[in-house]
């Protein structure tokens, strides 16, 4: 009896040595738990230094805001096929820095995407969107105050504000708030101090507030003031940015100001994924 017991024994060992474990890079181990179909789902992508966040809502549709660098995209397709994601609704570019844009035509090619709406000024993503409307795809510009219904989920334009004069391009980042029931999610998209100032001054604080936060421009110093951040209130605050990134980003300052808000912090360089679920009532970390 001791003699089987011990073959058994060795048998497992070995099969389990003989398996090849799941790496934190791996897709499937990433979300085992895939899209909650009762909810909205929230997945801020792991693409370095940039950003992607899939939204996936109960009607089944499925949107992304923003689409990473370029040198991500083999990691981002990974991404979204291990979620299932065969198609693409609509795709939201913030503004036209490489590291918001450079997989839209990758996404475009490979998710049989219809519609791109852009933040800024066409001229801001030089022949980008030439190329992505001639794939057949519609292109429109986001403007301040359009909104986008999916379901009971609404996604609604803060800025750049209409009659204000902005600094440069992060400036004028398109900012979206994502509303269902008594959740809110902010996407601050690469938005300075300066846009939180306009926005402070321009909207109520109900309209602001947020559950989720997705931090301004990776954690620089440039946003998340924390006059700002104490009026958005957030629970979880989330930061899109490359480990060890040239840019020493997310910045101590700001790591701090998120504390003193009161905010949970989630980091793509330090977590191989973020999902976060909301379901009208109360939001969630998946983990």
């Amino acid at each position: 009896m001791k003699r089987f017991l011990a073959f058994i024994l060795i048998a497992l060992l070995l099969l389990l040595g003989c398996r090849q474990p799941r790496t934190a890079t791996d897709p499937a181990a990433l979300y085992h738990g895939a899209i909650e179909p009762d909810k909205v789902n929230l997945f801020f992508l792991a693409v370095g230094q940039g950003d992607a966040c899939l939204l996936a809502f109960p009607t089944g549709e499925r949107i992304m805001v923003d689409t990473g660098p370029f040198e991500a995209r083999d990691k981002l397709v990974d991404q979204l096929h291990a979620l299932g994601v065969d198609k693409l609704d609509a795709i939201f570019v913030t503004h036209g820095h490489a590291d918001h844009t450079g997989n839209l035509m990758t996404l475009v090619r490979r998710f049989d995407v219809p519609r791109v709406y852009y933040g800024g000024h066409e001229g801001d993503y030089s022949d980008l969107l030439t190329k992505v409307h001639r794939r057949g795809v519609t292109c429109a510009a986001l403007l301040c105050g359009s909104t986008f219904a999916y379901g009971d989920a609404l996604l609604t334009v803060l800025s750049p504000l209409q009659n204000r004069a902005y600094d440069d391009l992060n400036g004028a980042s398109a900012v979206l708030r994502l509303t269902y029931g008594a959740n809110a999610a902010l996407f601050m998209a690469d938005a300075t101090v300066q846009a939180e100032e306009y926005m402070l001054f321009h909207y109520h604080r109900e309209d602001l507030a947020a559950n989720v936060l997705k931090v301004g421009h990776h954690g620089s110093s440039s946003s998340s003031s924390l006059r700002f951040l104490k009026v958005v209130s957030p629970a979880l605050a989330v930061v899109s940015v490359g480990r060890n990134n040239e840019y020493g980003h997310p910045t101590a300052e700001v790591l701090l100001r998120l504390s003193l808000a009161g905010a949970r912090i989630l980091r793509t360089d330090e977590a191989p994924a973020v999902q976060i679920t909301l379901d009208g009532r109360e939001v969630r970390v998946v983990e």
